[in-house]
C-alpha cells in the first residue's frame, strides 16, 4: 500500500511540474469572463466534494471485502450507493463539459482529466455489481476483491487529479490577485 502511495504521489508531482508547460501552450488568446470562471469553480468544487464522498464510500467497501463475516446485502448496499454517486458524478461532469469554454485553462484541464477516471470507475462499479448479482459466493473470490481494490484506486485517482488541478488553479488565481495588488511589479 505504501508503495502505491509513493507511486501515486510521484505521478501527482510529475503532473504539477508538467502543468505550467501545458497551461502556457494554449493558443486561445481570449480571456475568460471572471464571473463564468467563478461559476465553473463552484461546479468543480461540488464535483470534487462528490468525488471525495465516492472515495470514502469505496474505502468502506474495500474494508468490507477484508471481513469474511460481512453479509452480501452490505456489499450490495454499498455498491448501489456507489453506483448512484458515480452516476451523479457523470451528470455533473456532463454539465462541466458544457461549461468548459467559459473555464480557465486549469479548470478545462481538470474537466478533461476527470472523464477517463470516471469512466473506469463506472466500469469497475458495474463489474462489481455484476459479480454480486451472479452469486453471493463471488464476494470471497479474488476477482471480486481485485475489482473492489481497482474501484477504490480509481476513486482516489479521480479525486486527487481534480483536487490537484483545482488547487493549482486557486493558487494561480491568488498569485494573480497578489501581483495585481502590488502593481504587477513582481514579488
Amino acid at each position: 500500500m505504501r508503495c502505491k502511495n509513493i507511486v501515486l504521489a510521484s505521478c501527482l508531482a510529475a503532473t504539477m511540474i508538467a502543468m505550467p508547460a501545458v497551461l502556457t501552450a494554449d493558443t486561445n488568446n481570449s480571456t475568460p469572463d471572471p464571473a463564468k470562471v467563478h461559476e465553473v469553480a463552484d461546479h468543480l468544487a461540488a464535483f470534487e466534494q462528490q468525488a471525495v464522498d465516492v472515495s470514502r464510500l469505496s474505502d468502506e467497501l474495500l474494508t468490507l471485502t477484508r471481513n469474511h463475516k460481512t453479509n452480501w446485502e452490505s456489499h450490495a448496499y454499498y455498491l448501489n450507493s456507489l453506483r448512484h454517486d458515480v452516476n451523479g458524478l457523470g451528470l455533473m461532469l456532463r454539465e462541466l463539459e458544457q461549461s468548459k469554454p467559459q473555464a480557465s485553462e486549469a479548470q478545462q484541464m481538470a474537466i478533461e482529466r476527470a472523464r477517463p477516471h470516471l469512466v473506469t470507475l463506472a466500469s469497475e462499479t458495474s463489474e462489481a455489481l455484476d459479480l454480486v448479482r451472479a452469486g453471493r459466493s463471488n464476494l470471497w473470490q479474488i476477482q471480486y476483491k481485485q475489482t473492489i481494490a481497482d474501484l477504490s484506486k480509481q476513486a482516489h485517482i479521480l479525486y486527487q487529479t481534480v483536487d490537484t488541478i483545482v488547487n493549482y488553479h486557486n493558487a494561480d488565481d491568488r498569485l494573480d490577485k497578489l501581483e495585481a495588488s502590488h502593481g504587477g511589479s513582481g514579488i
